[in-house]
């Protein structure tokens, strides 16, 4: 482009009037581009809603005892609300049906508890034997495997990990102290999680009626509406997801009988409780199944099981969950293992058990709120239309159509 070709676009590009300069030095906002206004005004609410956030996260960290026995409440109620509304219907007194589907799934959980530890102890001499079995094995198959390894380098590896663990004994202890709380904490946290559970079964409705009346007026049908889905969602997920866990168990655990693993129901027990962390904990818990085979049974019904975690895996993803979730509870493959991971961060084995539940229901409200928001534009919009209608009707000349 020449010189002249440039100066003539200057001269025909639109120059700011002296009223435009004006309010730019009385509105000094005005000459901020709209872009980066409307970034600002982002980034400022993001910003506030991170704050809220993490301010919420400190008062319930604060309270950690009450939160997580609360939490925990919340998911065994949600799972045992149907059972108390079934008996209710059926004509028995609330109290009585509560009562009843209480201590039924207190024992319940307690008859598992025993269970697992009573197979565990029984078959703890044999495990051990073959442990040392195994170790044996191991250290020949280095030695004269195509690793030919010597045993001075065998017995410095071994040396090394016994230092790593007698120097980090200090602070594996601190950290299972610190997670675990004292005897009297967990008393505390369970009794309290025990008397939550039953008053929540009985006076679920009552409960939720006080905490809508917290609430603005115009904002209480919102709240409800979203905290009824809410329930909805979780009751859902925490049903299905007993369903998904009892299917994996019982594959797996026919699958150790027949090859006769040591402790094979206890394991099924273990994959059961792990299940209830989607994809995640059935790989864990099937990884531990797996090594149990290995030691007692050698590779090749370890790989048998090691398929069958494989298959069961697979199936929970790609057939169980969209089968037994609905819609409204189905959660991404992707978004189970990012909820799970930070979950874990943030708050340890607890974290990765709520996870999945709080997104699911967080994806619930999310969607009820901007469909509600939604239809509520809709309706003024309706409303404002219907009313300029009406008006220009009712100014319209007799005579005109």
């Amino acid at each position: 482009m020449t010189g002249e070709e440039e100066a003539a676009v200057h001269e025909e590009s639109p120059k700011p009037s002296p009223l435009a300069r004006q309010r730019q030095r009385d509105r000094p906002v005005d000459a901020v581009p709209w872009s980066l206004q409307v970034s600002a005004e982002w980034s400022a609410r993001f910003l506030l809603v991170v704050a809220g956030v993490y301010v919420a996260w400190r008062m319930l960290d604060a309270v950690s005892l009450v939160t997580i026995a609360l939490v925990v409440a919340l998911l065994v109620t949600a799972l045992l609300q149907p059972g108390a509304a079934l008996f209710v219907r059926a004509g028995m007194r609330r109290s009585l049906a509560v009562a009843s589907v209480f201590v039924v799934g207190l024992l319940a959980i307690g008859a598992t508890t025993w269970f697992v530890v009573d197979q565990i102890s029984s078959n703890a001499t044999r495990l051990s034997t073959r442990i040392g079995d195994a170790q044996v094995t191991i250290r020949d198959w280095l030695v004269h495997g195509p690793l030919h390894l010597s045993q001075h380098q065998l017995d410095q590896i071994a040396a090394d990990i016994t230092t790593a663990i007698s120097t980090n004994r200090n602070r594996i202890a601190s950290g299972l102290f610190s997670t675990a709380g004292t005897v009297a904490e967990l008393t505390g946290g369970l009794l309290l999680c025990v008397f939550a559970i039953f008053f929540l079964l009985r006076d679920g409705d009552t409960v939720w009626g006080w905490v809508v009346r917290l609430f603005p007026s115009q904002a209480r049908r919102a709240v409800d509406g979203a905290g009824r889905h809410a329930w909805h969602t979780l009751s859902g997920y925490v049903n299905g997801v007993i369903i998904v866990a009892l299917a994996d168990a019982v594959t797996v655990t026919i699958v150790l009988l027949v090859i006769r693993v040591p402790a094979a129901t206890a394991l099924g027990v273990l994959i059961f409780l792990g299940a209830f962390v989607p994809l995640i904990g059935l790989i864990v818990t099937g990884g531990l199944a797996v090594l149990v085979t290995l030691v007692a049974q050698g590779f090749g019904a370890a790989l048998v099981v090691l398929i069958a975690i494989v298959v069961a895996v697979q199936a929970e993803g790609h057939l169980l969950h969209p089968m037994v979730m609905s819609r409204a509870v189905r959660v991404h493959p992707l978004a189970v293992v990012l909820s799970v991971t930070a979950g874990t961060l943030l708050a340890g084995i607890f974290g990765a058990l709520i996870a999945v539940p709080l997104a699911a229901v967080v994806n619930t409200v999310t969607h009820y709120l901007i469909s509600e928001h939604g239809d509520a534009a809709a309706d003024g919009a309706g409303d404002g239309v219907s009313a300029g209608a009406a008006e220009d009707a009712a100014g319209a000349p007799s005579g005109t159509a």
